[in-house]
């Protein structure tokens, strides 16, 4: 079977449907990944076939003027400066995706929703959904999770919050997406999200949510083709070797604590440097830090600290006393897949939801974001995380628990299964 994979986004936005891309080509299926051009040579390095979108997340983050826009609390802000950013590049990502899926018998998508149920019904194949985050359909089982706030009124409340972000968020991207459907395409609006949504349903596709049940289980109000596969892994390519300046720095003392904040950038990285470099040195650890997408920055330091460009987190977490990050999803999962308690300072949207179910389940700590955060008080979660002897047992074994599943597996089986289902109700016609 030929699977077009379309993804968007950052490099920990890419990685799970990297895995899955493998997934499915060990289970003798050709695969297409359609992923920003950052990525292209890191994807080919696994030996999955890759169509370039031509647009760099990464310049765009790192753009001043959306620095600002793009962290915080503020959801309609995050989303009004994503849309002013992406006006002019979200045509030619559908493009792209479109110019992929031409030979494919099945489509699989992750945040482009809308140009999956064109491609889909256009072309008389089956899809599914894959995403790493539980954001449709609504549930009253928690909060929507792009919320910043993580409290809970109840049920009505928390259906509520996916009704009033659902319309908030079409009123900000949905005029986008109209526009290429119907210019493109030929084909009427969508009056709402819903409606979209509810096409999807219509057809008995597939929704993967590509992280552990046993962080967030399945809502007990979602439909049947609706499936938690546990996380999709992605672990370092066979050959992989660490640079031996790395090696050496971990077995020269204790294992450290490590700091990054992958894709999130900083207006102001030495300050974020300064204060991490500060909480190290309060608690007298040793550092492993990051330097991501501009979040940290590599200043002058004791060589109790060593500055890394990149390394697999399959890799390296396992070697450390903890892990504080910005709580993306892809870094969260690694972290809990290690056994290493999690501090996590969010920057923006889901990171939020993230920390907080690490706290609940008693396997890390939730900070202060990332505008908030002090020496101080990392320092102080430090020396819990170090020190804990219940919170690290918590976590290594919940890491065991994690290690136990198989995600991929799983969401390959899904798959196959819809894509034989469907050929066998078109078959009747």
């Amino acid at each position: 079977m030929k699977i077009t994979i379309c993804t968007f986004g950052s490099r920990g936005d890419t990685q799970p449907y990297v895995a899955l891309a493998l997934g499915l080509q060990q289970a003798g299926h050709h695969v297409t990944l359609v992923a920003s051009r950052d990525h292209i040579e890191w994807v080919r390095s696994y030996g999955v076939n890759v169509h370039p979108i031509g647009f760099s997340m990464q310049e765009f983050v790192r753009k001043p003027e959306h620095r600002a826009g793009l962290r915080g609390r503020n959801v309609v802000r995050i989303l009004r400066e994503f849309r002013s950013g992406m006006e002019t590049y979200l045509a030619k990502v559908m493009d792209n995706c479109w110019e992929a899926a031409q030979e494919a018998e099945f489509v699989a998508l992750s945040s482009v929703a809308s140009i999956g149920v064109d491609l889909a019904n256009q072309r008389g194949i089956p899809m599914a959904l894959v995403s790493l985050q539980p954001l449709f359909p609504p549930t009253r089982a928690f909060p929507v999770f792009m919320l910043p706030f993580r409290f809970s009124l109840g049920g009505g409340y928390n259906y509520l919050t996916y009704t009033l972000y659902m319309r908030a968020g079409w009123l900000l991207v949905g005029g986008m997406f109209n526009h290429w459907r119907t210019t493109r395409l030929g084909l009427p609006s969508w009056r709402s999200m819903r409606e979209m949504l509810n096409t999807l349903g219509d057809h008995g596709t597939p929704w993967l949510y590509g992280y552990s049940p046993q962080v967030l289980p399945k809502p007990p109000d979602w439909a049947d083709n609706h499936h938690v596969t546990g996380y999709l892994f992605l672990d370092a390519q066979p050959d992989w070797q660490p640079p031996a300046e790395l090696e050496r720095f971990l077995e020269s003392g204790p294992p450290p604590v490590y700091v990054g904040f992958g894709s999130m950038s900083d207006k102001d990285p030495e300050r974020v440097t300064r204060l991490v470099l500060r909480a190290l040195e309060l608690t007298g650890q040793r550092g492993i830090l990051l330097t991501g997408w501009g979040a940290v920055a590599r200043l002058p330091t004791s060589a109790s600290v060593f500055y890394v460009d990149d390394a697999p987190h399959s890799w390296l977490f396992p070697r450390t006393a903890a892990v504080v990050h910005h709580g993306g999803a892809g870094t969260t999962a690694a972290g809990l897949r290690a056994g290493a308690p999690s501090l996590i300072t969010p920057f923006l949207l889901d990171q939020y939801a993230w920390a907080d179910r690490v706290e609940k389940l008693g396997v890390g700590l939730r900070l202060a974001d990332s505008k908030r955060l002090t020496a101080e008080k990392l320092a102080q979660a430090i020396h819990t995380a170090v020190t804990d002897s219940a919170l690290r047992a918590r976590a290594a074994a919940f890491g065991e628990r994690i290690q136990a599943e198989d995600g991929v597996a799983c969401a390959v089986e899904v798959i196959e299964r819809h894509a034989a289902d469907f050929s066998r109700s078109r078959d009747k016609f």
